[in-house]
């Protein structure tokens, strides 16, 4: 899954209003980055194999450290503890809306394995690499997984709209809508868009589009209004 994860960002808005959208758009793909890292310098690792599935090429044969459930854990712990003592350590919140807060962005980063679950293959371990794996493979399936990231994004762009209000510039007004279409493209097109050939070409590129959107969600996000429930 791509651009489902995000899905979770947005929902996340919904929550609680002063959840920045930059952080928890890392926070969902966090996962994905440190897996883009660890390929280009062999810790884990990915072959690319021609028709694998309908959706890509991508045997992901080894990823026990970013991909299993307990790591998951481990680094949505470690994401809360970053989050609340280094990025809101300024913030005049009180504990409680630091420790919402920072819950939130942990939360987004244990999502990635359990919306990954659906679309993988046979290949998110539970601890070890040498242990079971699991992966229900809609990958398979180009039509069922397009669906379910276009439902799923859909899903969270209603729940952000309902936790936020239209700014008074153009960007506060049609900024989100335009992203959010953006988005909605982007996971129609996806399957669709060259295979990767090299690691490098692979992981930079991801890398890039992390970043990207993470830095357009947060700028876009800051010309909206948060709801205060």
């Amino acid at each position: 899954m791509f651009i489902g994860h995000y899905s979770v960002s947005f929902a996340s808005k919904k929550a609680e209003p002063k959840t920045p959208l930059w952080a928890s758009f890392i926070g969902v793909q966090f996962v994905d980055i440190l897996f883009m890292i660890f390929i280009l310098f062999g810790i884990e690792g990915i072959r690319f194999v021609p028709g694998f599935t309908e959706v890509n090429n991508f045997d992901l044969y080894y990823m026990p450290i970013t991909h299993s459930l307990v790591g998951g854990i481990g680094w949505s712990i470690l994401c809360f503890l970053i989050f609340k003592f280094v990025f809101l350590r300024s913030k005049p919140y009180s504990d409680s809306l630091k420790n919402k807060i920072s819950g939130l962005i942990g939360l987004t980063v244990l999502s990635h394995y359990f919306l990954d679950l659906p679309m993988h293959t046979k290949d998110l371990p539970i601890l070890f690499d040498s242990g079971p794996k699991i992966g229900f493979g809609l990958w398979h399936n180009r039509i069922l997984s397009i669906t379910t990231e276009v439902t799923l994004t859909l899903i969270g762009l209603v729940l952000y709209f309902r936790a936020t209000k239209p700014g008074s510039t153009f960007g506060g007004k049609y900024g989100m809508q335009i992203f959010g279409g953006i988005l909605l493209v982007l996971a129609v097109a996806t399957p669709f868009f060259p295979p990767p050939l090299t690691i490098p070409e692979f992981s930079i590129q991801a890398l890039v589009g992390y970043v990207i959107l993470a830095w357009v969600a947060g700028w876009l996000d800051g010309k909206r209004i948060p709801i205060e429930s």
